[in-house]
């Protein structure tokens, strides 16, 4: 997968163990974690099959990665997503983590990762992208997909795609 957005952004998989062109998004995300406990969670992510987890990267034009997320393909009870169905599950696609560089480019770069992932789960027949609680980062989303949002439980989000 490699798309250029409107923005100029190019988003790719990380398919690369190489964690230091990473290492400013991913020690913001991980302010604890010591070099060698990030490097060994990029591999294992990296090491799953792209049909059961994966990490999306964004770079601008200088090839500076100005976003990533990480996101793993998960079964749950349609209920959840707002389905009255009885005990049938859903197949969806969570996202893990979602970071950016920049906040002033933070609202864009989410957008172009999150459209990029609901891109892959409608490729995949999943009838939902679950995201982390919504706030203003969020706001380009909610715009687009206003009338697919359901709020399960105030902590996640899930964009209901069918």
């Amino acid at each position: 997968m490699k798309k250029v957005s409107d923005a100029g952004l190019l988003v790719t998989h990380c398919k690369s163990d190489n964690i230091y062109p990473l290492l400013p998004l991913l020690s913001q995300e991980f302010p604890n974690w010591t070099i060698d406990k990030i490097k060994n969670y990029v591999k294992l992510v990296i090491s799953k099959k792209h049909d059961v987890a994966g990490m999306l990267v964004a770079q601008n034009e200088a090839a500076y990665y100005v976003g990533l997320l990480v996101y793993t393909y998960q079964s749950i009870t349609s209920k959840l997503i707002g389905d009255t169905k009885k005990d049938q599950f859903a197949k969806g696609i969570v996202v893990e983590n979602l970071i950016a560089s920049s906040p002033i480019l933070q609202k864009h770069v989410f957008f172009i990762l999150i459209e990029n992932v609901i891109e892959m789960a409608n490729k995949n027949n999943c009838e939902f992208v679950e995201l982390p609680k919504f706030d203003e980062t969020y706001e380009l989303i909610k715009q687009k997909y206003q009338k697919q949002i359901s709020h399960s439980n105030g902590f996640r989000v899930f964009i209901k795609l069918k």
